[in-house]
């Protein structure tokens, strides 16, 4: 029995090829905003600056990540007889870059959380005094 590969037609390839497209402008515009928002956090250091460094290095990491994601639905476009296997591969990037954000809202959660709770702890024993 022969196997046949899926192959993507026209249509379908165009919208893949927006879709990343609109990834890499995203990914090149984290990279750049994620880099400014560093240096400034360098610029600011003594005033709390360690936040927009960090700030900064998670939109870098997040806009690489978009971009490997890019790149891998442009190879379903640019390649013949290898869409689904691209196809797999470009959504595995993709959950990669979602599992991050994931980690990263559940970390930010957390430290909200927390920060509530101190401060109604704390709040609550200085009014009291």
């Amino acid at each position: 029995m022969e196997f046949r590969q899926y192959e993507f037609d026209s249509s379908q390839n165009e919208l893949i090829k927006q879709l990343a497209d609109k990834m890499r402008f995203v990914s090149y515009f984290l990279i750049g905003a994620g880099v400014l928002t560093a240096i400034a956090g360098l610029f600011t250091l003594t005033r709390g600056g360690i936040s927009n460094i960090i700030s900064g290095v998670v939109q870098v990491i997040i806009g690489i990540w978009t971009s490997k994601a890019a790149s891998a639905f442009d190879r379903i476009v640019g390649t013949q007889g290898n869409d689904i296997e691209n196809l797999m591969g470009a959504l595995s990037e993709l959950r990669k870059l979602y599992t991050l954000q994931y980690w990263l809202l559940i970390i930010t959660l957390v430290f909200l959380a927390l920060g509530l709770v101190l401060s109604i702890v704390f709040g609550v024993f200085s009014i009291g005094r």
